[in-house]
């Protein structure tokens, strides 16, 4: 299981758990009362209700939790994920003709989910898989992608795929190599417009 998702499981089990205690408390007289009257039934329908209220609740929390309140500076000792969601601009070199291209990046990114879009003046790529891994204290964003050439090139550039591996230690300079199945290499390097 991915980090992220175990992670995101371990956040809405405390909040489920936490919700529950604070919801139990509000009725905490009218539960006491069921108890000490031995209405079993009624104890547990009551109870059950309070579990679904909580469930309800934490989806709708987590859901917005996933889609940006995970960025807020508040909320991040919940967990160590970089914000990585800007457009960024840099360069990169091919071992296949050594040439430096121009490209721009750009990350969309919520908790469960990253997704990287990059544009050169040849060509356009995006992301089918990424994620974020931590590897001896350094942080990484790793990544396949396809390219997708403009028309005009693909006789000399044809449709690929490929892997990154960008260190994201500092979220405003990525930095890191690419790996194609056309047997090429190169390295990058991007920095964040904000």
């Amino acid at each position: 299981m991915d980090d992220n998702i175990k992670k995101f499981v371990n956040i809405s089990l405390w909040v489920v758990a936490i919700l529950l205690v604070f919801r139990s408390l509000i009725s905490w007289t009218e539960i006491k009362s069921m108890w000490e009257s031995r209405l079993v039934i009624e104890f547990c329908y009551t109870y059950l209700g309070y579990i679904g209220e909580v469930i309800g609740v934490t989806a709708i929390i987590m859901s917005v939790f996933n889609k940006c309140a995970w960025k807020w500076k508040v909320l991040r000792w919940t967990h160590n994920l970089p914000v990585l969601e800007h457009k960024y601009d840099g360069k990169f070199v091919s071992d296949y003709d050594k040439k430096t291209r121009k490209a721009s990046v750009e990350i969309q990114q919520t908790f469960l989910k990253i997704n990287i879009q990059m544009k050169t003046k040849e060509s356009s790529s995006g992301s089918i898989v990424a994620s974020l891994k931590d590897l001896h204290g350094i942080k990484y964003l790793i990544y396949t992608y396809q390219n997708s050439p403009h028309a005009e090139i693909q006789d000399r550039s044809p449709i690929h795929y490929g892997t990154a591996i960008l260190d994201v230690s500092n979220p405003k300079r990525l930095e890191g190599n690419y790996f194609t199945g056309r047997n090429s290499r190169g390295s990058m390097v991007f920095e964040s417009h904000n």
